[in-house]
């Protein structure tokens, strides 16, 4: 890109429409390293025709320079590229599109505990139920026990309670309960979880408590009733407690799109690899949206290159997420209760593995070892080698590793400033460890300690659950899948690794395949007979007719929704792990006379219809119904 004067010409830019640029925010980058040379200048006009931008005010850079340079605003990420698309200014309106999004919003807030100030608000003596827990412990062997990070700041004791088939016992005192959360918000919490004992069977003192906070201007309420309808406390308070903890940063989001796109129509692509409304988002439901499109598209292209069975692995910025592909009819694997980043969450999901390990994870040293996460050095300031005085992250151990080069970047990345900070590190870590290491040797080390925790993903979605990975193919995605999976594939003994074309966009593949879908969940303590479904089947209905009636709100014509998948999670007498059985063959995989009791059910629509672009897909490029 050649500067001169008020004016920058950048060929890479000729074609463009004219005028796109206008208003945005310029920063030069100018010779070897990214420190910043010119900032503060405004796009007054953009040529297409000749890629040529012109500024406010004159460059304070030599006339004829080659220089990198960034375009920046406060819109974003998406309205860029609808813009880009559409050939829009930053002062141009735009009109009423459809727009289908994939975020890690949820997913990243919730690795970094970054979310709402939420209190747990629950029935009188079960303060401490979800600190309790089932009381397992994962680590049985681990030295250093810690307790998890709990999302809920305090705890709200109501004096209510109901009996186990929903009876009321204690009514709640309304004027004593606007006391405690008027204290609440008055302390600087900002969301509520209501979660009461039995209200999955009689949600009213819920819907009472609630209705108070509504009226009291908390940020948000999330009630355990409206979420889960499933029986356990403990997973069902969790839940509750996480939805609250990360609607507001959903609802943020989607309000900042909604700015700059009033007539757009938003779908949010959910855990559970369905499209939903914006508007009816729920903080639970998006723990996985980024990832879950991913595995979709994943999917997609590990089937046109001729691959059954594979593991998908998509490393991004802050994590990467991985999930086990498996043959149809049935290749995607669900989860209806899990657990991410230490937290309980029973609501259905992919089964995609978690991990805090992503291209702008910190790298540190804690005084005694090398960590590496969960904290993330995010876009801005990013990783060191950005030149904004971001921490060490991964993507500088690249860098320093010769593993990345700036040619392939949009602007320099500052390697200088990479190996001073590397050098002081080390020096740090020899120091107090009495080593001896290089540089290079630490940066390698970090590495392998990213590998390290994302192969012991791997593991848990293969090994641990009975399939040998070595059947796999490794298909990795996102910006930094392509640097560590050839290291990963040595690691777990993996001996094909397939890079799609597509490998940065696969998300975006996903979505645009994704049908618009509804799952409910209701509990139903029935023991199983032939008279079971004289009980089941009426529930049966209602979930069907309210996820039907959700869908036709949404404009959902009536005529494109799918017959209802129906399954049963049932479990035997006396113990509490649940087989999910389809309900087409439950007659014949459940004996009337086997005594299963306590089963959950959950039923779900979807709607599909869907054109997927050409360029991306080729021949295949026509989802059908």
């Amino acid at each position: 890109m050649e500067s001169g004067g008020k004016s920058l010409r950048d060929a890479a830019r000729v074609g463009e429409a004219d005028g796109l640029w206008r208003g945005y925010r310029l920063t030069i980058f100018e010779g070897d390293t990214a420190q910043t040379t010119t900032g503060g200048r405004i796009v007054t006009r953009f040529s297409g025709g000749e890629g040529r931008l012109v500024f406010d005010r004159p460059l304070d850079c030599r006339e004829g320079v080659t220089v990198s340079y960034m375009l920046a605003s406060d819109e974003e990420a998406p309205v860029v590229a609808v813009r880009c698309l559409m050939g829009l200014a930053l002062a141009d309106e735009v009109g009423p599109i459809a727009v289908r999004l994939g975020t890690t919003r949820a997913t990243n807030a919730l690795l970094e505990r970054k979310g709402a100030n939420v209190a747990f608000v629950t029935t009188k003596g079960f303060a401490d139920v979800l600190a309790i827990g089932y009381q397992d412990r994962p680590d049985l062997f681990k030295l250093n026990v810690r307790k998890r990070d709990e999302l809920a700041s305090t705890v709200v004791e109501i004096d209510e309670r109901l009996s186990a088939n929903g009876t009321v016992l204690r009514t709640p005192d309304l004027n004593v309960v606007r006391d405690q959360l008027v204290e609440m918000r008055q302390s600087g919490v900002e969301a509520l979880a209501i979660c009461f004992l039995h209200a999955h069977i009689n949600p009213e003192h819920e819907r009472q408590v609630a209705d108070v906070a509504h009226l009291l201007g908390f940020s948000h309420v999330s009630v355990s009733s409206n979420l889960s309808r499933l029986e356990r406390i403990v997973p069902r308070g969790d839940t509750t407690v996480l939805d609250a903890y990360l609607s507001g940063v959903i609802r943020s989001y989607i309000a900042t799109l909604r700015r700059s796109m009033p007539q757009a129509r938003i779908q949010l692509m959910t855990s559970s690899a369905g499209l939903v409304d914006a508007g009816a988002v729920s903080g639970k439901d998006t723990v996985l949206s980024g990832p879950a499109g991913g595995v979709l598209g994943c999917a997609r292209v590990v089937r046109q290159a001729g691959f059954d069975r594979a593991i998908a692995f998509d490393m991004g910025g802050t994590s990467t997420d991985v999930s086990r592909i498996e043959p149809p009819p049935a290749p995607l694997e669900y989860q209806h209760e899990t657990v991410k980043a230490g937290v309980r969450i029973m609501a259905p999901m992919l089964a995609v593995e978690t991990v805090a390990a992503g291209g702008g994870s910190v790298c540190a040293f804690d005084g005694q070892k090398l960590t590496v996460g969960p904290q993330s050095a995010g876009a801005d300031p990013g990783p060191c080698c950005y030149g904004r005085g971001g921490p060490l992250a991964v993507t500088d151990m690249n860098v320093a590793l010769g593993r990345i080069t700036s040619d392939h970047f949009p602007f320099r990345l500052d390697r200088a400033r990479v190996e001073e900070r590397l050098a002081e590190l080390c020096e740090a870590v020899n120091a107090s460890t009495g080593s001896s290491f290089s540089t290079i040797e630490l940066a390698d080390g970090f590495v392998k300690i990213a590998n390290a925790k994302m192969a012991a993903a791997i593991r848990r979605i293969s090994i641990a659950k009975g399939y040998d990975v070595r059947d796999y193919v490794l298909s990795t995605f996102g910006g930094a899948g392509g640097q560590h999976a050839c290291a990963i594939a040595r690691r777990l003994g993996i001996r094909r690794v397939l890079l799609s074309p597509y490998a940065g966009v696969l998300s975006a593949v996903g979505i645009a395949s994704a049908d618009v879908k509804r799952i409910g969940q209701r509990s139903v303590s029935v023991r199983w007979s032939a008279s079971a479904m004289e009980t089941v089947g009426p529930v049966i209905e209602a979930i069907t007719d309210e996820l039907r009636e959700t869908l036709l709100a949404e404009g959902v014509s009536p005529g494109a929704l799918s017959q209802p998948i129906v399954t049963f999670d049932l479990c035997y007498e006396g113990q509490s792990t649940l087989i999910t059985v389809p309900d087409a063959r439950f007659r014949q995989v459940v004996p009337l006379s086997s005594p299963l009791t306590k089963g959950g059910l959950q039923g779900g629509l979807s709607h599909s219809s869907t054109d997927l672009p050409q360029p991306l897909l080729g021949k295949e490029g026509r989802r059908k119904s």
